[in-house]
C-alpha cells in the first residue's frame, strides 16, 4: 500500500517543535559582536574561535556518525538521540555560567556544543520528509530558516541582558529559556513511520567520486561558504566603523535584520525551487549573494545603507542551506541521498572553518579596507555559483527549463 504524507495537519506541530529545536541550537551560533562585560572577554572572538571548533566537530559526525539526513537515520536513532542532544545542549550553557577563561568557552562553545548540535540537526530536517509530500521542500524550508530566527531573536535578547544584568545572570536566564523550550518542542515531535518500514543505508557509494558532476556541484559549495560568513561576522564592525557613535544596540541590529530576512528567504526558496527547479533556484540564490556582497556592501556607508544591505544579503544568502538536499535528489535521485548528502557536507568543512578567519587577514593586512572584504567573499560566491554550470548544463542542456 502506498504511504502517502499527509502534508500538513499533524506535520505542521512536528515542523514547529524542529524550528524550535534548530533556533535554540544552530540560532545560538548567529550570535556575532555580543560584548562581554568583563573587558578580558569579547563574545565576538569566543564565537569567532569556536565556531571553526564547532564546525569541525559537527562536520565530521554528520560525515562519519549521522550522515544520512533522511528518514533512515531517524527511524534508527530518532527520540533518543534527540533527547540527548537537548540535554548536552542544555548543560553546555549552564557550563557557561561558571566560565571564567576563554578556553572555557572554547571548549563549551566549540566541541560540547558540536557534539549537542550534530546529535541534533540531522534528525530534525529529516522529519519534515515524513510528514509532507507537496509541501516538503517549504516544509524543510521553514525548520532551517528556524536557525536565523532563533540568530536574530537571540543577537538582539543576549545583547541587551548581558548590558543590564551580567553574564552568569544572562546565562543562567538563557539556560532556563532553552530547557524549557526543549521540553516543549520534544513533545511537539513525533516520527510517522515505524522502525520497520526503514530502508537499507548506503553509508558510502564511491561511484560519485568519478563523476564530473558530483565534482561540480561540491565545488559550488565549497567556493560558496568560503564566502557566506564575512558578513555574518562582521556586519556589526562594519556599522561600528562607518559610524562609530553607534549604540551597541543598533550596531548588532544590522545582523539581527540580516537573519530575520534569511528566515524569510530560506522559506520562500523552497517555493521558487518548485516553481523554477532547485538547481536553478540555487544558481540564482548563489550568483545574487555574491553581486549584492561586491555591488552593495563595498559602497553603502549610511546607517541605513547598512540595514539594507543586512536585509537583501540574509534572504539570498543561506538559501543554499535549504535546497542542497532539493538539489541533490534532482541530481541524483533521492535513492542515492544518503550517501551524497554526507559526502556534500565535507565540502563546506573548509569554508565554514576558514572563510571568515580569511576574510579578517585580509581585513587586517589591508589596513582595514572593507572593498578588500566584500570582493574576496563576494568573488568567491560567483565563481561557486560558476562552477555549478557545469552539472546544470551536464544534466539539463536547455536552458530555459525547469530543473
Amino acid at each position: 500500500m502506498l504511504d502517502v504524507p499527509p502534508d500538513g495537519g499533524r506535520g505542521w506541530v512536528v515542523v514547529l517543535g524542529c524550528v524550535i529545536f534548530s533556533a535554540a541550537t544552530v540560532g545560538w551560533g548567529y550570535v556575532f559582536r555580543t560584548k562581554l562585560p568583563d573587558p578580558c572577554f569579547s563574545l565576538a572572538s569566543v564565537v569567532l574561535t569556536t565556531h571553526q571548533v564547532w564546525g569541525v566537530t559537527e562536520e565530521y559526525l554528520k560525515n562519519h556518525v549521522f550522515p544520512d539526513a533522511s528518514d533512515s537515520v531517524l527511524s534508527t536513532l530518532g527520540s533518543p538521540f534527540l533527547a540527548a542532544g537537548a540535554i548536552i545542549w542544555t548543560i553546555s550553557m549552564l557550563a557557561c555560567i561558571f566560565a571564567t577563561k576563554l578556553w572555557h568557552f572554547f571548549v563549551i562553545m566549540g566541541p560540547v556544543q558540536g557534539i549537542a548540535n550534530a546529535l541534533v540537526f540531522p534528525l530534525i530536517v529529516a522529519l519534515p520528509a515524513q510528514w509532507f509530500l507537496r509541501h516538503r521542500a517549504l516544509a524543510t524550508g521553514i525548520v532551517v530558516a528556524g536557525s536565523s530566527i532563533g540568530g536574530a531573536v537571540s543577537s538582539l535578547i543576549f545583547g541587551v541582558m548581558l548590558n543590564s544584568l551580567g553574564l552568569k545572570k544572562s546565562f543562567a536566564i538563557y539556560t532556563a529559556m532553552d530547557g524549557a523550550l526543549f521540553v516543549a518542542a520534544y513533545f511537539m515531535i513525533s516520527e510517522r513511520r515505524k522502525p520497520s518500514q526503514r530502508k537499507p543505508i548506503v553509508w558510502f557509494d564511491k561511484s560519485f567520486f568519478t563523476d564530473p558532476v558530483f565534482w561540480s556541484l561540491g565545488g559550488c559549495f565549497f567556493f560558496t561558504v568560503f564566502g557566506y560568513l564575512s558578513p555574518v561576522f562582521f556586519l556589526p564592525t562594519f556599522a561600528q566603523e562607518k559610524l562609530p557613535n553607534l549604540s551597541p544596540l543598533l550596531s548588532i541590529l544590522p545582523v539581527a535584520m540580516l537573519n530575520f530576512s534569511a528566515a524569510t528567504g530560506r522559506t520562500l526558496v523552497g517555493l521558487l525551487g518548485d516553481r523554477i527547479g532547485p538547481v536553478n533556484a540555487l544558481w540564482s540564490a548563489i550568483m545574487l549573494s555574491g553581486l549584492i556582497q561586491m555591488l552593495v556592501w563595498s559602497f553603502v556607508s549610511t546607517y541605513a545603507g547598512i540595514m539594507v544591505f543586512g536585509i537583501m544579503y540574509g534572504f539570498v544568502c543561506g538559501c543554499f542551506l535549504s535546497l542542497s538536499p532539493a538539489v541533490a535528489s534532482q541530481l541524483y535521485g533521492s535513492s542515492r541521498l544518503a550517501g551524497l548528502s554526507g559526502l556534500l557536507l565535507m565540502f563546506n568543512l573548509p569554508g565554514n572553518s576558514a572563510g571568515a578567519p580569511i576574510g579578517g587577514a585580509i581585513l587586517s593586512a589591508t589596513g582595514g579596507n572593507w572593498l578588500a572584504v566584500s570582493l574576496y567573499s563576494g568573488s568567491l560566491q560567483i565563481i561557486g555559483a560558476t562552477v555549478l554550470l557545469y552539472a546544470r548544463f551536464k544534466r539539463e542542456p536547455k536552458i530555459f527549463t525547469v530543473y
